[in-house]
């Protein structure tokens, strides 16, 4: 072989192994797994171009082109494929294919509504067991869930719970995961229930993940149509203020910038990353989280319950000024879009566990301060001041739940790892908004009889 064609190889194999250590120790994603081989890819590329200085006896140089060409094929091959991968945009931790394998109710929606907010896509159909799914997806214990009964979920062409989405509707809810309740059978909403007992076309707007600045825009985008005559915000004291600041804050920087949000999945295009994450896993497998631990017990009728618990909710004063504005803001452009259609507009406080159960619970000797220290706060009131300031009528949930809770003693809510109604708790929602609607002279398109034979054949169920 010709001395220069014996040059051309060292030069083209070390060259490439500097490309490579240059790659493996300044390209972020790739540097993670691959660092640790800069110094030796340096070290093997200034080797190779030495070699190709030296005269070698001719059976050492034979040897040294052969591991230049091994070298070369090597690089060039990890580079074809390295590009490919990002060309075809092949997702190498198959988000799409986890996404699918989580239950609805716990997905962030994606599809772009109004200005900044989102809905869940649709149609969709899901079956499973949607809390242990949701905890094995996450890698966390699911033996509390063990017995779960898989149940099918469908969603209309526009994301939301309605089986079917009905041409026409009296009454129409908007809320977060409190009116979605994804864990429950479609027969066990209270939306469904609700319908049940007037006689009349009920539309869940309902989705999780979303605070009432969402939902005004689902009641202003989706709400509407020529038979609506009630409109519902379903507020829970949980994180709806959270998420209203959060959402209020997206507003503002939409007006500053004319630029709105999206939610797409960013693939992992790396074959480099890729195989360095898979050679991590391997050595060093996660193993269970564990779960979260036991913030207390309800003391019900049949003994101690354990039971997690969120944050508790805040008091008034704890509302910062931009909340508050946010608020007050939130509510007046709900009831302006309510005189505008014509749709009498309400709105339902949704309490979370520490209310309801506040003189059942038994607090474990770790639980935080917080929920040792937390006492019912002002919050429901300070809320319907705000309604009653902009002419939206205010319905206080917690006391149908309390009752129920102190007569019967059955927790109405998921007991752990999630914060939910369960279905003897959306039902007690389905009667006391029932009851509403018939003595605040709602909707008439059932007839009264009617209306409290449906009534009554729902308290039997309880």
């Amino acid at each position: 072989m010709s001395r220069s064609l014996h040059i051309a190889l060292h030069v083209t194999a070390g060259g490439l192994l500097l490309l490579a250590a240059f790659v493996a120790g300044t390209v972020t994603e790739i540097a993670v797994h691959w660092r640790r081989f800069q110094l030796p890819l340096l070290a093997a590329g200034a080797v190779v171009l030495l070699g190709g200085v030296l005269r070698p006896p001719p059976g050492l140089a034979r040897a040294q082109r052969g591991l230049c060409v091994v070298s070369i094929a090597l690089i060039v091959g990890v580079a074809v494929v390295e590009v490919f991968f990002r060309v075809v945009r092949f997702d190498f931790r198959h988000q799409a294919a986890l996404w699918q394998q989580t239950p609805p109710f716990f997905r962030k929606p994606t599809v772009p509504v109004g200005t900044v907010f989102f809905r869940r896509d649709g149609p969709l159909e899901w079956t499973g067991p949607v809390t242990r799914r949701v905890l094995e997806v996450l890698n966390f214990d699911a033996a509390a869930y063990a017995d779960e009964p898989a149940i099918t979920v469908r969603y209309d062409e526009l994301g939301f719970r309605n089986e079917p989405r009905p041409a026409a509707w009296e009454i129409v809810i908007a809320g977060d995961s409190f009116t979605e309740l994804g864990h429950l059978p479609f027969a066990e909403l209270f939306t469904t229930w609700l319908a049940q007992a007037l006689g009349l076309r009920v539309l869940n707007l309902g989705v999780g993940n979303t605070g009432p600045l969402t939902q005004l825009s689902y009641l202003e985008n989706y709400g509407v149509s020529p038979a609506t005559r009630e409109a519902m915000l379903v507020f829970f004291e949980g994180n709806d203020l959270a998420d209203l600041a959060y959402e209020r804050e997206a507003e503002l920087r939409f007006q500053a910038t004319g630029k709105r949000p999206f939610r797409e999945f960013r693939p992992q295009t790396s074959f480099l990353r890729a195989v360095g994450e898979r050679i991590r896993a391997r050595r060093a497998r996660p193993p269970r989280n564990p779960p979260p631990p036991v913030d207390a017990w309800f003391l019900g009728q049949t003994g101690r319950v354990a039971v997690t618990l969120g944050p508790p909710p805040p008091r008034g004063a704890d509302l910062t000024p931009a909340t508050a504005e946010a608020l007050e803001s939130c509510f007046s452009r709900f009831a302006a879009w309510g005189r505008q259609h014509g749709i009498r507009t309400w709105l339902a406080y949704m309490p979370g566990k520490q209310r309801v159960w506040h003189t059942r619970l038994e607090f474990a000797s770790a639980a935080p301060e917080a929920l040792t220290n937390w006492t019912p706060t002002d919050l429901p009131g300070v809320v319907a001041e705000s309604c009653a300031r902009h002419g939206i009528r205010f319905v206080d949930l917690t006391p149908a739940l309390v009752a129920d809770t102190q007569v019967h003693g059955e927790p109405v809510f998921n007991h752990l790892y999630d914060s939910h109604l369960n279905a003897r708790g959306s039902r007690l929602v389905a009667q006391a908004l029932a009851r509403l609607f018939m003595e605040n002279g709602g909707p008439k398109t059932a007839t009264v009889p009617a209306a409290n034979r449906r009534r009554e054949q729902l308290r039997s169920s309880d």
